[in-house]
């Protein structure tokens, strides 16, 4: 089903519904909305404590872990403090993520780079929100965010780079690539129109295979959101619009992913897949196949510079770990946080995608009011609110097909 069908098919729903009782239910595209950003947030919080973790440190904590419950803080200060990452509190990702749905929110158009410089940096420098891990109402950008994410203001807010020019490096893309859920939610059934808003915002964010990695996973977003969406949908929809490194990356997880396997091996496979993609230096490879590296370590490597092979590690695995888990959400989660580095952001797209295909009855009932209370949000709320401003831009999208087709059709 197209997008413009798809949309209308749920505006006429959201019409019917304009005087209900309070038990009515909701649009189709307003329940995926909300379950998709509810997944994303738990899975953000769930996996905060082990970033960064390899594999086998993760499981050696938590390997009988019941993910109806949040994953406690694991560094010492966290513990010590009671603040930090873990026991539902989200990230940076979740920040960001709220930041994009603010653009839209404010903007109420699609976004391109200058909407980034023009919208983006009000929302992570102007705002204060309550942030759990810190215990205090904070602007985004003083949490601090991740340095290469505030580069990005001094790039444009003091630089005042040209914003079409304004990205730099692919550090910074492991936190992009990972919250363009609105942008797919803007663009739903349109995985064409998502995968171009994305390059078009990127680009004043990052650059090279950050943007292609971000483009392609707002293209899977766009086509979880659809009607009758499936794995395969999203899957194929990633690969349909995927370029260079990082489509032959999502081809190589994809192909040794099996739903069969048992999650250690789900791990090494797709890990040792995605590793010529990592832009390492050979000599590297001689001493292990499977090899970790310290990301402050550049020797050696072509690691956040522009590639046309290079790729991000985080796109290939969560759709890996989407089909691994062939709509099971505590597999599919599973999968994602026990593969360890970006384990919350890994966590955070195939759940969300797996959330948007679904539309409701995913995630636990007790997990979303508790990442509701820990982090003071009401993220039904923001959910609608993003809905409403999709049907406004679907609004504006139509006028300017009714003017397109009075000047091809010359009435």
């Amino acid at each position: 089903m197209r997008r413009r069908q798809f949309l209308q098919n749920s505006l006429l729903a959201y019409s019917a519904a304009q005087t209900p009782p309070l038990t009515a239910e909701k649009p189709l595209l307003q329940q995926k909305i909300e379950e998709a950003i509810y997944a994303f947030v738990v899975a953000d919080a769930m996996g905060g404590s082990v970033e960064n973790n390899v594999p086998e440190a993760t499981k050696a904590k938590f390997k009988d872990w019941d993910f109806n419950n949040f994953l406690p803080p694991t560094a010492k200060k966290d513990l010590e403090t009671g603040l930090g990452k873990g026991n539902g509190r989200t990230t940076d990702d979740t920040l960001n993520l709220e930041a994009l749905i603010g653009c839209y929110l404010h903007h109420r158009d699609h976004l391109d780079a200058y909407s980034y410089a023009n919208h983006w940096l009000k929302e992570i420098t102007e705002k204060k929100v309550w942030i759990a891990e810190k215990g205090a109402e904070m602007i985004p950008n003083d949490r601090p965010l991740w340095w290469p994410e505030r580069y990005v203001y001094q790039r444009l807010a003091i630089n005042n780079a040209e914003p079409r020019t304004a990205g730099v490096g692919n550090w910074i893309n492991e936190g992009f690539q990972g919250i363009v859920l609105p942008v797919g939610a803007v663009n739903a059934g349109d995985p064409w129109a998502a995968y171009r808003e994305v390059a078009a915002f990127g680009m004043a964010h990052t650059e090279s295979f950050g943007v292609e990695g971000a483009a392609v996973n707002a293209a899977a977003y766009a086509a979880a959101f659809q009607v009758n969406s499936t794995v395969e949908s999203i899957l194929e929809a990633a690969l349909r619009y995927a370029q260079d490194g990082t489509k032959l990356a999502i081809e190589d997880a994809l192909k040794v992913t099996r739903q069969a396997d048992d999650l250690d091996t789900f791990i090494l496979k797709t890990r040792k897949a995605f590793l010529p993609y990592l832009q390492l230096s050979p000599r590297i490879f001689e001493k292990s196949d499977n090899p970790e590296t310290d990301k402050k370590l550049r020797e050696a490597t072509n690691i956040a510079r522009p590639s046309r092979i290079g790729c991000i590690e985080n796109v290939p695995i969560a759709l890996a770990a989407l089909k691994y888990g062939q709509g099971d959400y505590f597999k599919t989660m599973k999968a994602s946080i026990f593969y360890g580095r970006d384990a919350e952001s890994i966590a955070a797209v195939s759940t969300s995608l797996l959330a948007a295909m679904k539309g409701s009855n995913v995630v636990p009932q007790k997990l979303k009011k508790e990442v509701d209370a820990i982090n003071r949000r009401d993220y039904a709320r923001t959910a609608q609110e993003l809905f409403e401003a999709t049907k406004a831009i679907f609004e504006k999208d139509e006028k300017q097909l009714r003017n397109r087709r009075a000047v091809i059709t010359g009435s």
